[in-house]
């Protein structure tokens, strides 16, 4: 199997990972506060994969802190892009906020081409081109849609908080986008994607931590057993996916990684609809057909533009 297609099946698990992901942080993040949670789940992934790196790949780990300009921007990054996706997947319909997210990382991947980053990527041909306005068609539909309260979900209503976590979505993949980006640099110093996904997160621990002291995003209080349970449930869902995405950005490009992630809403409108929780919406399915029918054009082309290289 060619590293090309090796890096579209590491993608392809990560989309599938992470619906289920997003299903469940829409419902737990109703009942805990998402700073809270992502202070203990990082901060143990974070110590696990850093202690695993000391111990296995100590000169790797010794590479990457030699670039602390490029780690600070890794983990800013990282940092504003968990703190905007936490806070929308439990304003909005779960699978508007991957959608809408997911549509930001290929118009992203597109600007930074011409804003002269090297990573960035424009379509390469027809169908990917075709696919490009087809998803941005769709998400620019999905964002009316949450906004004037026809989705299955928005808390808080319709209006201002809609707008709120639809820009949050947005701005969400823009910067994981971004995050893609400065994670394949650290890449090629031959750092491993373990150590490079151990790396990520120590500023969000500590933001998170502040925040979540603060009494930012607070619920009612949780029991120690549940909060336990709903932790370890967290890294869970969380590491996988993220493992899964970090070695697929070492085999492939962002723009593939971008297209290849739009795949995901059906299987969250699905897992929601299983869930009880959203509401059934016509109108988000009809959104979410024709960013499907977008991603499927441009993933077609992506693969034919893979292929070609």
């Amino acid at each position: 199997m060619t590293p090309g297609a090796t890096g579209v099946i590491w993608a392809l698990g990560f989309v599938i990972l992470e619906a289920i992901q997003f299903v469940f942080f829409g419902n737990v993040f109703q009942r805990i506060s998402s700073f809270q949670f992502g202070f203990f789940v990082f901060a143990l992934t974070t110590v696990a994969f850093v202690s695993w790196s000391a111990l296995c790949r100590p000169d790797q780990l010794r590479r990457a802190f030699g670039q602390p300009r490029l780690l600070l921007s890794i983990n800013l990054t990282a940092t504003l892009s968990w703190i905007f996706f936490l806070l929308a997947v439990q304003i909005i319909e779960p699978a508007i906020a991957y959608t809408i997210g997911a549509a930001a990382m290929p118009l992203a991947a597109w600007a930074f081409y011409h804003l002269g980053v090297k990573e960035g990527a424009k379509p390469r041909n027809r169908a990917e081109f075709l696919g490009f306005l087809l998803i941005f068609s769709g998400v620019a539909y999905l964002g009316i849609v949450t906004i004037t309260g026809w989705s299955g979900f928005t808390r808080g209503g319709s209006g201002g908080l809609a707008a709120v976590g639809v820009a949050l979505a947005f701005a969400e993949g823009v910067l994981f986008t971004w995050l893609l980006v400065l994670c394949q640099r650290l890449d090629r110093q031959d750092v491993d994607a373990s150590v490079v996904f151990g790396l990520r997160f120590p500023l969000y621990v500590l933001v998170a931590g502040m925040l979540g002291v603060a009494g930012f995003d607070q619920k009612a209080a949780l029991g120690w057993q549940e909060m336990a349970i709903i932790i370890t449930l967290g890294i869970l869902v969380i590491v996988p996916p993220l493992y899964a995405l970090q070695r697929a950005v070492a085999l492939v490009s962002t723009l593939t990684i971008s297209i290849l992630t739009a795949l995901g809403p059906f299987v969250i409108f699905a897992l929601q609809m299983v869930e009880g929780r959203v509401d059934y919406s016509t109108a988000t399915l009809i959104g979410l057909a024709v960013f499907f029918a977008g991603s499927l054009a441009a993933a077609f082309g992506a693969i034919r533009g893979a292929n070609a290289t």
